[in-house]
């Protein structure tokens, strides 16, 4: 029995904590003790099914930049728990300050998994940044592994030096693939629940946040309806920016046209109602909902920001955030399909399926360091 610590900054309902859930759901949890463990612990759809597999959650300080707190409570629970392996969930580099915690500790797998490629816009993010680049430098040696959702993530999080001396491992973000297949009866269910039978559906699905940029969607649904009148937007997730988009809503004279749907433990469902998934993210790692919609069938729009290796569909079209007339443009000219099945498939043949990326981090969990999986 491995005892295996995962760690998050925050665990909320973003992409992290939906990469972790399907990873975890598909594991052998009979040869694996898994505390999950997170400076915040916020309410998530997430949760839930992770306890009911038996995965426990620690919380250290309850706030994330309450460094020297998490930091001592990290300490206790590491000399209580005597973890095998130490895999970090990381966006910025002062979280990889863990990994020499637990090299202290002597945890002898500390695997450091970056999910981006910038920080957020702030006013004090260009000190973030130069901590950031700091502490990469200083922390990196600290690791024995070094993940990455994407190349770009890998250059973000990791110093030159350690990529060279380390290598790093591309880890797809998997998904239930066979979950998201494109299921004509649950697509009319849920449009009309919706009240959506008519209509031309743009998704987004993402946490509301400037990052994720459902401003600029809200700026190209205004030139969308001039020439598809009958078209919706609907955005399925939670964030600090909910206030601001719905008042934007209401001041583009959109606010009837705009669904926020909030949060849901069966996002799947919601793919199947929506004819087109617009994603214009100013920044991302590899996002997990891009491939979902994929595997939904569904015509993808990304901004050229998103790195490419989240490319594995046909109808898929990079576009610059320039101008929501361009954006427009493009979803306006989207053809519909009646059978999307065909995207399951393809994300399967492209290895993004759970069961191959939950089996690859199984196995590096249990032989690294010298154990053999039973």
């Amino acid at each position: 029995m491995r005892r295996i610590c995962i760690f998050c900054e925050t665990w909320e309902s973003g992409g992290i904590e939906a990469f972790l859930c399907n990873v975890l759901r598909h594991m052998d949890l009979s040869v694996l003790e898994v505390d999950l463990v997170a400076a915040r612990l916020g309410e998530s759809v997430f949760t839930q099914p992770l306890k009911d597999r038996g995965v426990r959650f620690y919380e250290l300080s309850g706030k994330a930049n309450e460094t020297f707190r998490n930091h001592k409570t990290f300490r206790a629970l590491l000399a209580q728990r005597h973890y095998d392996v130490l895999h970090l969930n990381v966006f910025q580099g002062l979280s990889l300050a863990y990994a020499r915690l637990a090299r202290e500790a002597g945890v002898p797998v500390r695997i450091a998994h970056s999910h981006n490629t910038d920080l957020r816009q702030s006013l004090t993010r260009w000190l973030k940044l130069e901590l950031h680049q700091w502490a990469r430098g200083r922390y990196g040696a600290d690791c024995t592994h070094l993940w990455a959702c994407s190349e770009g993530a890998a250059r973000f999080m990791f110093a030159e030096k350690d990529l060279q001396e380390k290598d790093w491992q591309f880890i797809p973000n998997g998904i239930e693939t066979e979950k998201f297949r494109f299921d004509p009866a649950a697509r009319l269910e849920v449009r009309e629940k919706l009240g959506l039978s008519d209509e031309f559906v743009i998704g987004n699905v993402g946490r509301l946040c400037r990052q994720k940029n459902q401003s600029f969607l809200l700026e190209v649904l205004q030139e969308v309806v001039r020439q598809r009148p009958n078209s919706r937007l609907l955005l399925v997730g939670e964030g600090e920016e909910l206030p601001q988009l719905q008042e934007k809503a209401a001041a583009l004279g959109v606010a009837d046209k705009a669904i926020f749907y909030g949060t849901t433990p069966h996002v799947e469902r919601l793919y199947q109602a929506m004819d087109v998934f617009a994603m214009p993210s100013k920044f991302e790692g590899l996002p997990v909902t891009a491939i979902e919609a994929q595997a939904a069938g569904l015509p993808c729009l990304f901004s050229n920001i998103i790195t490419r290796e989240c490319h594995v569909g046909t109808a898929v079209q990079f576009l610059p955030l320039s101008t929501p007339v361009i954006w427009a443009k493009a979803i306006s000219q989207v053809q519909l399909h009646n059978d999307r099945s065909e995207g399951a498939a393809i994300v399967q043949v492209a290895d993004f399926d759970v069961t191959v990326v939950s089996q690859k981090l199984q196995e590096t969990y249990l032989r690294e360091g010298g154990y053999e999986q039973p």
